[in-house]
């Protein structure tokens, strides 16, 4: 029987060992994400790049995958075709990512900037993901310091959630939506709170 996961869109032939297999690998990633686990990689590489998670198309490609997982699910939970992060970052290889992170290194979000071909050397932020977990907790003010003390006023790219939006209007009015209309989850990653590790 055909059927398709909730959490991960992947479809799949239920007994068939072959869709079965890559739907748990798919999935897990997935979950994984939703509810991480403190990332062993992630201390020794805040040791060496104390200025937090920032990676390029240079970094190391197991964060760029860590980022890619969370892109996956922003993708997923906004209907989106196609996730806005390369592992390899061969196509895009301007594209800035950060990792948000916990006390524990457990990795709970990610974020990406672009530059903006618009203007002059301005950055673009062009998405944020946050586990079910993190929302709402202050992760996004306590780092966005940091965005704006490597990429000055950034635009932020739209469309935005009703979250996002009313965040920018409260705390940082100066950063203007490329696309200032509402972007609704189609997927609310919310249903999926309960996952566990």
């Amino acid at each position: 029987m055909l059927k398709q996961c909730s959490l991960c869109g992947y479809t799949y032939v239920e007994g068939y060992l072959d869709t079965e297999i890559a739907h748990d690998k798919r999935h897990n990633k997935f979950a994984q994400s939703i509810a991480p686990a403190p990332c062993l990689m992630l201390e020794p590489y805040l040791e060496q790049y104390p200025e937090g998670a920032w990676i390029d198309r240079g970094g190391p490609s197991w964060l760029r995958e860590e980022i890619y997982w969370r892109a996956k699910l922003f993708q997923r939970e906004f209907g989106y075709d196609t996730p806005q992060w390369e592992i390899d970052g061969r196509s895009d290889p301007s594209a800035i990512g950060f990792a948000f992170y916990d006390s524990d290194y457990r990795i709970i979000g990610a974020s990406c900037f672009r530059p903006d071909h618009t203007s002059d050397e301005r950055m673009r932020l062009d998405w944020v993901w946050l586990c079910p977990s993190a929302r709402r907790q202050g992760v996004l003010m306590s780092h966005w310091i940091k965005f704006r003390d490597r990429c000055g006023i950034f635009l932020i790219e739209g469309p935005v959630s009703t979250a996002m939006l009313k965040f920018l209007q409260r705390h940082f009015p100066d950063h203007r939506v490329s696309k200032p209309y509402i972007s609704y989850p189609t997927r609310p990653m919310e249903r999926f709170s309960d996952i566990k590790q």
